[in-house]
């Protein structure tokens, strides 16, 4: 019958790890272990952390980065129009706008829809009605008027993107390239409500730009031409 080892005979601490049973430094090679490997977790799509900038030329897989590994299906307008007069606004990237903010930088276009609770003022002192919608919303400012229409810009010009989320939920932006290029950036976890983009023209052509949240799926598509 085995007996028990005498405690002044039992094996000392630093040899353990040689024993492949030992239950010390590979405990981080599983994927839910909560230590060294926890940067990781904001891959997660619902992770409520501080945004993670990842930007790719190909669009990365839903495994790998929380998105889809291409971007939505939409038509190619029949003709594009002008350049716009108008610059991007003085906004940072993924600012956060009030509904105020957003009614005294532009007017929409006839037919547009913007997501808000009430009403607002216009930048020409008018009172702008908002019809309240759902899901992931972006427009393009052209012209000074914001609008879910065929836009245009001159190369190297830029123009402010306005999206609003309704839910909780992590972002990503897309842009899909005239030669085929994919890039996709990822804006962080965001509450509901307004937040500020911007749109530069820096290659001539088609561009198609797009959300995508994590719980709302694909946003509408914009189509930008660039002179």
């Amino acid at each position: 019958m085995a007996q028990p080892v005498p405690y002044d005979q039992y094996p000392y601490g630093p040899d353990w790890p040689s024993d492949p049973n030992y239950p010390g430094g590979d405990y981080p090679t599983d994927p839910n272990y909560p230590g060294g490997d926890y940067p990781y977790y904001p891959n997660e799509p619902n992770y409520p952390g501080p945004s993670q900038d990842s930007e790719s030329s190909s669009g990365s897989s839903g495994d790998d980065g929380g998105h889809p590994s291409k971007g939505p299906d939409s038509s190619e307008p029949q003709s594009a129009p002008s350049a716009s007069t108008t610059e991007a606004l003085n906004y940072a990237e993924g600012q956060s706008l009030s509904l105020q903010e957003v009614s005294s930088s532009g007017m929409m276009a006839s037919g547009n829809e913007m997501m808000a609770y009430g009403s607002g003022t216009s930048a020409s002192g008018g009172s702008m009605a908002y019809m309240a919608t759902s899901g992931l919303q972006i427009w393009v400012r052209y012209n000074g008027i914001w609008t879910t229409g065929p836009a245009s810009v001159f190369f190297r010009r830029s123009t402010s993107i306005l999206s609003y989320n309704d839910q909780p939920q992590r972002i990503w932006s897309w842009e899909g390239y005239p030669r085929g290029r994919q890039v996709w950036r990822d804006l962080g976890y965001r509450m509901p409500g307004y937040f500020h983009g911007r749109f530069t023209g820096d290659e001539r052509g088609w561009h198609r730009l797009a959300m995508w949240g994590s719980r709302s799926g694909w946003s509408n598509v914009l189509w930008i031409y660039v002179w």
